[in-house]
């Protein structure tokens, strides 16, 4: 009776029971899961290692340039004596020139990069050739990932058998090499010379420096006020008649003084050699008995043969 004033819909249903069913549909409708969709993560590998305009600038330029700017990026200083820096900026070089040869565009060769990096970092952390193959193969193959749902996904089939093989020929190959340079600790003997340059005195200063060492005034006074020198005449006079001074002197010695006597006499001289010729006679007669007495033997044995042979 009370619902006949109430105004009823089209369907024929009050409006309280329009109003339960649309409750029951927003409960409903609150009680489905949310399906939340996931945003791609943006592939980052190819960009841990130089960025990508970097990359494009290296590509762009000449094998010598390309290696001066590797050099400053690396960084890798004093490539001329450091044979390991000289060595990680070859390898470098030779991937950008792997890469123009195979056409690959600036995000592949930043992969491949990132990807020749991280296998030197294994090496340097003492990781087996078997590990460095299977960490490889599973990268190019996608089989894991290099990071957080990030993979090598950027070559094609040839161009991760042509990676395959550059690596088979350079890391896999030289293995040793590689392991070597990189680990090795080259011992470097510094030479340095020490090199004196003059250079002029400030301004104010004294040049030459003061005669500190130098003569004394009074010295000099003394040189300047000596008497001169006697006259070279007087000198020689004096030098004549000391020469004749002495020239009497020895002939009024010579007169009283008797000869002095030789040191080695005729006597002594005939003793040493009556006694050197003796000793050496003597040894030529030993000599010569000795070697006749040899021939003698020699003769009676070869007569004593021919005697038995006649018999």
């Amino acid at each position: 009776m009370g619902d006949k004033g109430r105004p009823r819909s089209k369907t024929g249903r009050s409006p309280s029971s329009n109003n339960l069913r649309r409750s029951a549909s927003k409960t409903e409708s609150n009680s489905d899961p949310i399906e939340r969709v996931e945003t791609p993560v943006e592939n980052t590998i190819p960009w841990d290692v130089f960025t990508s305009e970097q990359i494009q600038s290296l590509l762009s330029l000449a094998p010598p340039d390309a290696l001066s700017k590797l050099c400053e990026l690396i960084p890798a200083a004093d490539t001329h004596i450091n044979l390991r820096n000289s060595i990680t900026a070859d390898t470098y070089l030779f991937l950008l020139h792997f890469a123009n040869q195979n056409a690959l565009n600036e995000t592949k060769t930043g992969a491949l990069i990132t990807l020749f990096k991280h296998l030197l970092s294994m090496i340097k952390d003492g990781k087996s050739l078997i590990d460095i193959v299977v960490e490889s193969s599973q990268l190019l193959t996608c089989q894991k990932d290099f990071h957080p749902k990030m993979k090598f996904d950027f070559f094609s089939k040839d161009e991760v058998l042509a990676v395959t093989e550059y690596l088979k020929s350079t890391v896999f190959q030289q293995y040793k090499l590689y392991r070597f340079t990189l680990l090795q600790e080259r011992e470097e003997t510094i030479i340095s010379l020490e090199k004196i340059v003059n250079t002029c005195p400030p301004m104010g200063s004294f040049d030459p420096p003061p005669l500190a060492e130098a003569i004394s005034d009074h010295d000099i006074e003394v040189y300047l006020n000596a008497p001169p020198p006697e006259s070279e005449k007087e000198d020689e006079e004096g030098e004549g008649e000391e020469g004749t001074g002495e020239e009497g002197a020895v002939e009024d010695g010579g007169e009283g003084a008797a000869p002095p006597a030789p040191v080695i006499s005729m006597n002594n001289v005939q003793k040493v050699l009556d006694t050197v010729g003796g000793e050496m006679l003597d040894k030529l007669a030993k000599d010569m008995s000795n070697k006749c007495a040899e021939k003698e033997s020699q003769y009676m044995n070869r007569l004593n043969k021919v005697k038995k042979s006649l018999d």
